[in-house]
């Protein structure tokens, strides 16, 4: 499928999730209950977990940041549109989870080098084209002290994914094709792993 429309900047897709957010609703239906599962089949695994802190990088609603808040001794999540942040701490609030919540740009982060055990992206990095989603793994990996956890749309090409992409302006299309493992390499990752889980792929980049 080739994508002709316009690709989205970070400063449009910002104002677009600053007016979409009233409605995001319609994706937590259906994203939510996966992305519970996906922590709890993978996150859980991870030794010593609830010693550990996370950063979750354009956390949207939080729909990923509370299961995580529950595992992870603490958790912060960070997001482009406020719009999204104060449905994220509204979120949180609900489960009786305390959770900085911060603005931030994913392309700019200001966080200390190695300063969270485990950084999470999830459905953020195919909005940015291949040489972006080098640029903010590169820098992820100096926060991270272990590693770069991305969840995002499955590997392979989904009708309904793409229709949905093209609307929104993303590199989906590009994304599909990304060698991760050689970007992996390119910025510095001691070790990668690539899983699909819950038909979503499962990047894994270690320190």
């Amino acid at each position: 499928m080739t994508f002709s429309r316009r690709r989205r900047t970070a400063d449009s897709m910002k104002r677009l999730y600053d007016w979409f957010h009233r409605y995001y609703w319609i994706i937590e239906r259906g994203l939510g209950p996966r992305l519970e599962r996906i922590v709890a089949g993978t996150v859980t695994a991870i030794p010593g977990v609830r010693e550990k802190t996370a950063l979750d990088w354009a956390c949207g609603s939080g729909l990923l940041t509370v299961p995580l808040a529950r595992l992870f001794r603490s958790v912060e999540g960070r997001d482009l549109s406020a719009g999204m942040l104060a449905r994220a701490a509204r979120r949180a609030a609900a489960a009786g989870l305390d959770i900085p919540f911060r603005e931030g740009n994913i392309l700019e982060p200001r966080e200390p080098e190695r300063s969270f055990d485990y950084v999470f992206v999830s459905f953020a990095l195919h909005l940015f084209p291949p040489e972006e989603q080098e640029g903010i793994l590169r820098r992820l990996l100096r926060i991270a002290r272990e590693a770069v956890v991305v969840i995002d749309h499955g590997r392979r090409w989904n009708p309904a994914t793409a229709i949905v992409e093209w609307l929104e302006g993303s590199h989906y299309d590009r994304y599909l094709k990304t060698d991760f493992a050689a970007m992996a390499r390119a910025t510095g990752a001691a070790r990668f792993e690539e899983r699909t889980i819950e038909g979503y792929s499962l990047l894994l980049f270690h320190r």
